[in-house]
């Protein structure tokens, strides 16, 4: 066998078995229930008007541009309705096809990092694939999972490889000018911070800095370059309005922190991501070795000078920090400065430690990154994507570190998965006592209400992997992610046996699919619409926001205008379109909802209702609509078999 051959059968080796049972389970996951309101629907909504109106350049959701995202996630689910049709089948085969990529490229990033420690490649995959967080999120047909695919593969092309030290600037080009398609200007975030410390931690960038940052520079603008190619083109073709959310309001509105009227920015504090960073990188903290190596292998002493200072310092502003979260009034600055104190100080404190190339390279991009996305005012945990796989490469990095320079500390049973392991047997319990509390104890809990029918099989399940994680010897870390990922799937699989018919849309939209063929005017009463019923329905025409009362409309009141405006009242809409059709939402039912709505089923915590436009606005001014001509429908059907009282 050639070299290059047997380089080639090593590599594929290296995925078994990991990457069959990860793709095995994250299929048996993403088909067990249908694409999730809003953010798979949503996504979903705004492919589906691009493919049925033809609009290539602009993406649109509801008649509209959508100024928000960028479009290179929908063209490659219209690439696949090209050769396989319209479905949902296969956007969902082409995230799990983004999370497979992701996990090689991990491994493959890590290998690069750490060569002189190949079980740092090898337990990448296995531990990225245990985190649930990152697990269920992969199962949304979203942008972020295929951003860390770009990102990923953009720091590859920065680190040296066993054949070239020289960074791939032409390729990094491309896959930044991917990333820019994907999620917009964001992707320049999480790769920017190992170019500009390059010397930090490459020996390359070190011996050529002028290069090293010229480069880098022309391979980011030639990035965005890409993006320009699409975005000039396209706000030309949105219009003005499209134009300057597009280019100026929709990034900046996530940058500050405070509510930008109309766009999504997420404004949340500076210590949300601290705060919550335990919950998305679960199971691993509650991995005790894992947590002890990080410390061991990161502040190893003899400390220089002023090390100790800076790490009581960055653990002095990180208590504040989270003891400010408990005060609702604390100023927002406040939030930052304390976040500049937590990271920056460690930052030069790890810096200036004798770490290895790869611990160098982790610190450059994850602490950086996660004060930028801290300092920044939009904020949502998904965000962080890109940067679970970096935790995953630190705390491999160190556990191996610990293997080879603790060998007590990296076999002692007290730092196993013990912790995990009693967790799986409480929830186990509260599993198995579901199904006797929860009718007595908890009747009006639609959750606990819906889980329990079916609760005590899972109980077995997390037994099962509790005494899985209470073993003793090898194989400790591989117990973790198999316990993490089987514990994942088994709680989204009792999800939607349980509670997945509150997120089904497919009887309302089927029912408003045959509305919206038949030319009749759809409104959603209240809320803004977020594309929810576009995709299942296949419609083709929009779906206005109609408000309840007269006097607040958003467009101008014209008797003679029959056109559906966002912001007409529920009566306006119903005088001028009395064939139209309602979609209200209601935490419980009216009682009269059951003899005049043309269709009731649960939406969430809540209900969803779709009514005859005039028989609703009947309704909510007092008087008593006509008879319908058909009873109301009611789904799920099963659902209301051992309900008809509520009738």
């Amino acid at each position: 066998m050639s070299i290059s051959a047997y380089t080639r059968s090593e590599h594929l080796r290296a995925l078994w078995p990991w990457l069959p049972l990860w793709t095995v389970m994250a299929l048996l996951a993403i088909f067990s229930h249908g694409p999730m309101p809003m953010f798979s629907t949503r996504t979903l909504a705004v492919a589906w008007e691009m493919w049925a109106h033809g609009h290539w350049l602009v993406p649109y959701i509801n008649g509209e541009p959508y100024s928000e995202k960028v479009p290179l996630l929908f063209w490659m689910i219209h690439a696949g309705w090209a050769a396989f049709g319209v479905n949902d089948v296969w956007p969902r085969v082409l995230e799990v096809i983004f999370g497979g990529v992701q996990l090689v490229l991990a491994s493959v990033l890590a290998s690069r990092l750490f060569p002189a420690r190949p079980w740092v490649a090898k337990a990448t995959p296995w531990l990225l694939m245990a985190l649930s967080y990152s697990f269920l999120f992969g199962l949304q047909i979203m942008y972020e999972v295929l951003l860390v695919v770009w990102v990923l593969a953009a720091l590859l092309c920065l680190v040296p490889s066993a054949t070239r030290s020289q960074p791939r600037w032409w390729l990094f080009a491309l896959v930044v000018g991917a990333g820019l398609l994907t999620k917009g200007p964001v992707m320049v975030v999480h790769v920017l911070f190992p170019l500009l410390f390059g010397p930090l931690w490459n020996d390359w960038a070190r011996q050529n800095k002028a290069r090293w940052y010229g480069f880098g520079l022309l391979a980011l603008l030639g990035g965005f370059a890409i993006l320009l190619a699409w975005a000039i083109p396209a706000g030309e073709a949105g219009g003005e309005a499209y134009r300057q959310r597009l280019f100026f309001t929709q990034t900046a509105g996530r940058v500050v922190s405070k509510h930008t009227q109309g766009l999504q920015n997420h404004a949340r504090p500076a210590w949300f991501y601290l705060l919550y960073l335990p919950v998305i990188v679960f199971p691993l903290s509650g991995w005790l070795r894992g947590i002890v190596a990080l410390p061991t292998a990161l502040l190893r002493k003899p400390w220089r000078p002023g090390t100790g200072a800076a790490v009581g310092l960055a653990a002095a502003a990180l208590v504040v920090l989270l003891l400010c979260a408990t005060v609702a009034s604390t100023p927002a600055w406040v939030g930052k400065v304390l976040a500049v104190l937590v990271f920056v100080p460690l930052f030069v404190a790890l810096m200036r430690q004798p770490l290895e190339t790869g611990l160098r390279f982790l610190v450059a991009w994850l602490l950086p990154a996660l004060l930028t996305f801290s300092l920044i005012g939009g904020k949502q945990l998904y965000y962080l994507l890109p940067e679970l796989a970096g935790v995953i490469l630190l705390v491999a990095a160190c556990v191996a570190d610990l293997r080879e320079r603790h060998k007590t500390l990296a076999t002692h049973y007290a730092l196993g998965t013990w912790p995990l392991s009693v967790g799986a047997f409480l929830l186990a319990v509260a599993l198995f006592a579901m199904p006797s509390v929860v009718p007595t104890r908890f009747p009006d809990n639609i959750w606990l209400t819906g889980m329990a029918p079916y609760a005590r099989f899972f109980a077995v399940v997390f037994v099962v992997l509790g005494a899985l994680l209470l073993l003793r010897g090898r194989g400790e870390m591989r117990r973790l992610a198999f316990a993490g990922l089987v514990g994942t799937v088994a709680l989204n699989a009792l999800f939607t046996m349980g509670l997945w018919y509150r997120y089904d849309l497919a009887p309302a939209s089927a029912f408003l699919r045959q509305a919206d063929a038949a030319g009749q005017p759809i409104g959603n009463l209240g809320t803004e619409y977020n594309g929810q019923y576009h995709f299942a329905g296949r419609l083709m025409h929009p779906i206005a926001r109609i408000n309840m009362l007269p006097g607040m409309t958003a467009a101008p009141d014209d008797d003679d205008d029959d056109a559906i405006h966002d912001g007409d009242s529920l009566h306006d809409f119903a005088t001028h379109h009395p064939n139209g059709l309602i979609v209200s939402y209601e935490r419980h039912p009216p009682a009269e909802a059951f003899r005049f709505a043309r269709l009731i089923q649960p939406s969430r915590t809540g209900w969803l209702m779709i009514w005859d436009a005039p028989t609703l606005d009947a309704l909510k001014s007092g008087r008593v609509p006509d008879e319908p001509a058909q009873p109301t429908l009611l789904f799920p059907q099963e659902y209301w078999r051992g309900r008809t009282g509520l009738r």
